[in-house]
């Protein structure tokens, strides 16, 4: 009795130290693969983020974004260096030496972020290196993983042989007590199946740890990296066989309106309905993939006259803007999508990406929906466009973009009435630039609210020297209107120079006023209890309804000058502009007519009863120093 009793307490403690060495294995084995899963993850987030900047130029929240990847990555270092205590002495040098990797590759982020943004060439370059040093960690990291899966099916062989032998000894016992040795047995043979279900299950855990770490979860897509690894494939691929292939990126345009109207769930239901129908038009001939968020890859492969990936590309933009049904609700979205080609436009995946990316946003900055193949020239136009935008933003710094100053004129007595103050830029290697050639930039890189600042002081200043009966009309683009405290801040800026804010009129025109009639009525209420006066500009090119001029109540309605320089020679446009003068006098509002550039102009709307006239027959736009001199102010004001 006492031997069977100690045979089995051996029995007992033998499994049970068993179960522990190959619990703590196999625990350690799937933290190391989380590590290596998260690594994927923050190293993918952060390969997206640095092609962006390279592509678009750094935009206003990259610094956090890219503060915050590092961060995380720092902690995975972290875990990863936690772990080596428990690994055995092989594996906790090969823990050691990817930690240093992770120290590596954190130093080498900020060299290439910053790089990428600099040059095209040597990005590239530095790129190779840095997703080398990548690979490596996660290689490492991984080898690390599948040795503690080794390890704890070896523990775990090496505890069925040691039970083997103990329930043999045990057998013999049993034949003296066969109750109470059968009971033991019994509990032995269940613990023994339980730990091989435990090891088969967490076996099955890892496969999809692995899994999860390849593919796009919600859409079953595979994952930026593992589209990064099918490319360079594809590619030694095309290489050896003399033949080509094409990237197709696809950027969704209206996915975020969808997402915030409908909610999260709808827009998880778009990306699986864009992956389905992505699949139906391209069946076995491509690969594809969601790179993240709303953008999709295609790699078409094996192309022998270089035109598949574009009609691939026009066949999923046409499938991207059908109608998707959404309980009740149509979601419509489209698509800007971009083709690069191998080899004319780069040797290696990430050069092929990147043509791919700037042929997108070309596609989506021309009109979204579209398609574009890459050129270089694109790459040298965006080059520019970074170039000016950059030129821009220290010309508004340095006063470089002035007040230009355009006359308005009475029609009853031909007597000068304002000026209309215009944006006229001195580029110091472009010379003098009009509004055409950089407003646009401005208002698409939020550079516009800026340089009203600055054009609104400069002009109040040059107010100090103009007879006070003048007054200045300064432009409000639609995205400034948007802006909350817009009315507060020129106001403030008006009276900081010591200028009466009664002086200015604010110019606005239609579609700024349209999203919110609400909150217009409340900013031009702003602008007038402070003495401004405000004006409709471009009236008759927009969606203004009567009850809407009533309701904010303009002081003013500008013709749009495309009526005015057709006046003498369209009967139409004779009739729009009588139906704007007679609806602005029946209001109570002046009207000023645009672009008069002849006298049979002038006297037409002179007869029709236009108020205030302006363009090239009266005048052009000019500096300060010529209004001066037209005012004959004193010399030392011009200068």
């Amino acid at each position: 009795m006492l031997a069977v009793t100690l045979c089995l307490g051996t029995l007992i403690y033998v499994q049970h130290a068993n179960s522990l060495i190959v619990d703590n294995d196999m625990q350690t084995a799937v933290k190391l693969s989380e590590i290596a899963a998260r690594f994927d993850h923050e190293d993918g987030n952060l390969y997206r983020l640095l092609v962006d900047a390279s592509a678009n130029g750094r935009a206003a929240d990259s610094d956090t974004r890219l503060a915050d990847i590092r961060h995380r990555i720092n902690q995975i270092s972290a875990d990863l260096a936690g772990q080596r205590d428990v690994l055995d002495p092989e594996d906790s040098y090969r823990a050691t030496r990817a930690v240093a990797e992770l120290g590596k590759y954190d130093d080498a982020v900020g060299v290439v972020s910053s790089m990428l943004e600099v040059d095209f060439t040597a990005s590239v370059t530095m790129l190779r290196p840095f997703r080398s040093n990548a690979d490596r960690v996660l290689a490492e990291v991984k080898a690390i993983a599948a040795s503690g899966i080794a390890d704890a099916h070896h523990h775990a062989e090496d505890a069925a042989w040691r039970t083997r032998w103990l329930v043999a000894l045990v057998t013999v016992a049993v034949l003296v007590v066969a109750g109470l040795s059968y009971a033991w047995l019994a509990l032995a043979a269940e613990r023994g199946v339980q730990l091989r279900e435990e090891i088969q299950r967490r076996s099955v855990a890892e496969q999809e740890a692995l899994l999860l770490a390849r593919t796009d979860a919600l859409t079953g897509l595979i994952n930026r990296r593992e589209f990064g690894n099918a490319l360079e494939l594809a590619i030694d691929a095309a290489t050896t066989a003399g033949s080509g292939l094409s990237i197709v990126l696809i950027d969704l345009d209206g996915f975020k309106d969808a997402n915030d109207t409908h909610g999260h769930a709808a827009g998880d239901t778009v990306l699986m309905a864009v992956a389905h129908r992505l699949h139906s038009i391209c069946g076995d001939h491509g690969i594809i993939a969601r790179l993240g968020g709303d953008e999709f890859a295609i790699l078409v492969p094996d192309e022998k006259d270089m035109n598949g990936g574009m009609a691939l590309a026009r066949q999923a933009s046409s499938v991207l803007h059908q109608p998707l049904s959404w309980r009740s609700n149509m979601i419509t979205v489209g698509a800007s999508i971009g083709v690069s080609r191998f080899p004319e436009d780069g040797a290696a995946a990430s050069e092929l990406l990147h043509a791919a990316d700037i042929a997108m946003y070309e596609a989506k900055r021309d009109s979204k929906g579209g398609v574009c193949l890459f050129s270089p020239s694109m790459e040298a136009a965006r080059f520019e466009r970074r170039r000016m935008e950059q030129e821009l933003r220290e010309g508004i710094a340095l006063d470089q973009v002035k007040p230009f100053y355009q006359p308005i004129v009475r029609f009853s007595d031909g007597g000068l009435c304002g000026f209309e103050i215009l944006a006229r830029w001195q580029h110091p290697r472009l010379g003098l630039l009009t509004p055409d050639a950089f407003i646009r930039l401005a208002d698409s890189t939020g550079q516009i609210t800026a340089m009203t600042h600055s054009i609104l002081r400069q002009a109040c200043i040059d107010a100090r020297h103009i007879p006070a009966h003048l007054r200045l009309a300064l432009n409000i683009s639609p995205t400034q209107f948007e802006e909350p405290g817009l009315a507060e801040t020129l106001i403030a800026i008006i009276l900081a120079e010591g200028v009466s804010p009664a002086r200015f009129e604010i110019e606005i025109t239609e579609d700024a006023v349209m999203d919110d009639i609400v909150a217009a009525e409340r900013v031009l209420a702003t602008f007038r209890n402070s003495g401004m006066t405000v004006a409709l500009d471009d009236f008759g090119t927009g969606y203004s309804s009567l009850s809407n001029l009533r309701r904010l109540r303009f002081d003013k309605i500008k013709i749009d000058q495309r009526f005015v320089k057709s006046l003498t020679a369209s009967v139409e446009s004779e009739k729009l502009v009588d139906a704007i003068i007679a609806l602005a006098l029946s209001f109570g509002m002046k009207v000023t007519a645009e672009g008069i550039e002849d006298a049979s102009a002038a006297e037409m709307l002179l007869r029709k009863g236009c108020t205030q006239g302006q363009g090239y027959f009266f005048g052009k736009p000019a500096s300060f120093g010529e209004v001066a001199s037209l005012l004959s102010l004193p010399r030392e004001v011009a200068a």
